[in-house]
């Protein structure tokens, strides 16, 4: 059984390539952060209000507890099956939920360029965790920070551009199926 984790700064499609990967494999998919929306049992509406209104030591506790629980719980009722697992942008940096997934599975960076994710950020309103002094500041000292330990802890990094993310999924599965990982 392979578990593939799918780490990668925000925005750049873990969700949506894992969805596709997920399906062409015949893995189920989990995404972290449904997973900490789990753990709240309800409590809170989104991640990002957690992260706002609780604050990032609770919301990396959700997220510890979510991985823990994958690990414990989902991972075993898979009876042999593979899973897809889309980390969230900032799990990188919680080292409780690494320590519980970190080398659990098939570690995939979703690389995209610092550019194109800003942009798609922006698109929304402004997260949390960019000032509203200097957003775009902000993202480059956090996407070269995150860039360089999501490259540590890949096996594999995969580059997404502004395709389709049938195709980007397409191309990922092909360099998977080219790596020595059992499928």
């Amino acid at each position: 059984m392979a578990i593939i984790l799918l780490g990668g700064l925000k925005h750049c499609g873990k969700s949506t390539l894992g969805r596709i990967l997920a399906e062409d494999l015949d893995y189920r998919f989990f995404d972290m952060d449904d997973l900490v929306m789990k753990e709240t049992s309800g409590a809170w509406e989104s991640v990002r209000d957690i992260y706002r209104l609780a604050g990032k030591d609770e919301f990396r506790r959700y997220e510890a507890d979510a991985a823990r629980n994958f690990i414990e719980w989902y991972v075993p009722d898979l009876k042999g099956r593979g899973a897809v697992l889309s980390l969230g942008g900032g799990t990188i940096e919680n080292g409780s939920a690494m320590a519980w997934i970190g080398r659990k599975g098939y570690n995939v960076y979703i690389r995209a360029d610092r550019d194109m994710l800003f942009r798609r950020i922006m698109a929304g309103s402004r997260p949390p965790f960019l000032s509203e002094k200097d957003p775009e500041g902000d993202w480059a000292a956090l996407y070269e920070k995150r860039d360089a330990m999501y490259r540590d802890f890949a096996g594999i990094i995969h580059d997404v551009d502004e395709s389709e993310p049938k195709i980007n999924a397409q191309r990922l599965l092909v360099k998977l199926q080219k790596s020595e990982i059992q499928l």
